[in-house]
């Protein structure tokens, strides 16, 4: 699962020179599809994003590493473990936990875990995207806009209705156990108004940050361009795409001391035993460097020490 995170200065300009480029992409039915895309074709999408400030995210869930009945387990016990705590909620809420453990209970494996990759994406969307732009252009934090991928045309399915409720709480739950970054001295007075005001409560207000979702199922630019990034970036560990194609990926994403580009989930146990992956080398070589400093070269000054020299 992967999002972009698109300025709002620089939407229009993005969509007319997608616009351009789309106009020689494959299309099927109506949409053009990532997998079909060519290493030149996929290198000239990257690069006009790169040029024009669009962060990518991405989360991966390698079904290589996980039975059905390693998934079927550990949904089971997310959500008698949510049942479980539902009494701790205030009365207006309990109903809704107690409908979110049936709706995770009921969920086919496959869009179980496509939440679970999605909760990640953005959470690291919540936690880079406004750090990045506070130092920059901190006006592009004023307003945030989703569009997610929808499933049926028309309407918005129970299982999205459920999620864009749910994300609220176990993105807070995520910004306990990892809080975003804050710069002393960046410009964060924009992204002020999605602070929480209730009393105990502190950082974003996830339900107000969220506020303005939206499921579409049409061929908009921001759902293509997203589709060919993601699926470039699947081909390239794959290896069914050359690296002419995703060689310039790395250079949409914060550069991350000493950690992965890309985040992989493993569910259960276990973990410690998958080091050796087939895509290890490309993970560690190219999706590891090269990417955008979160630092500005002011804040570099002002926060990393140099090195000392001795002769």
């Amino acid at each position: 699962m992967g999002a972009l995170a698109i300025p709002d200065s620089k939407l229009n300009f993005i969509k007319r020179k997608y616009a351009k480029i789309r106009a020689r992409l494959p299309v099927e039915k109506g949409e053009v599809k990532g997998r079909l895309l060519d290493e030149g074709q996929v290198d000239e999408v990257v690069a006009m994003l790169v040029r024009n400030d669009v962060l990518f995210e991405i989360t991966v869930v390698d079904l290589g590493f996980h039975t059905e009945s390693d998934v079927a387990a550990y949904k089971q016990k997310h959500a008698e473990e949510m049942l479980a705590r539902a009494d701790r909620f205030r009365k207006p809420d309990r109903q809704q936990v107690k409908k979110a453990c049936c709706q995770i209970l009921a969920a086919s494996l496959p869009l179980y875990l496509q939440a679970i990759a999605t909760f990640e994406v953005l959470h690291s969307i919540i936690n880079y995207v406004p750090t990045y732009f506070a130092q920059r252009q901190p006006q592009e934090l004023a307003t945030f806009a989703w569009v997610v991928d929808g499933k049926e045309p028309n309407k918005v399915t129970n299982w999205e209705v459920w999620w864009s409720w749910y994300a609220q709480g176990a993105l807070a739950s995520m910004s306990m156990t990892r809080p975003a970054p804050v710069i002393e001295g960046a410009d964060y007075s924009f992204y002020e108004r999605f602070n929480a005001r209730a009393a105990r409560t502190c950082g974003t207000d996830l339900k107000l940050l969220l506020r303005d979702i939206r499921f579409s199922t049409t061929a908009e630019p921001g759902l293509e361009l997203v589709d060919i990034i993601v699926n470039a970036t699947r081909r390239a560990l794959l290896g069914s795409l050359g690296e002419a194609g995703w060689r310039r990926i790395p250079q949409l994403m914060i550069h991350r001391n000493e950690q992965p580009y890309i985040q992989f989930i493993i569910l259960g146990e276990g973990a410690d035993a998958i080091r050796y992956p087939p895509y290890g080398r490309i993970v560690r070589q190219h999706f590891s460097n090269g990417g955008r400093p979160m630092l500005t070269p002011r804040y570099i000054r002002k926060f990393v020490k140099p090195r000392s020299s001795h002769t």
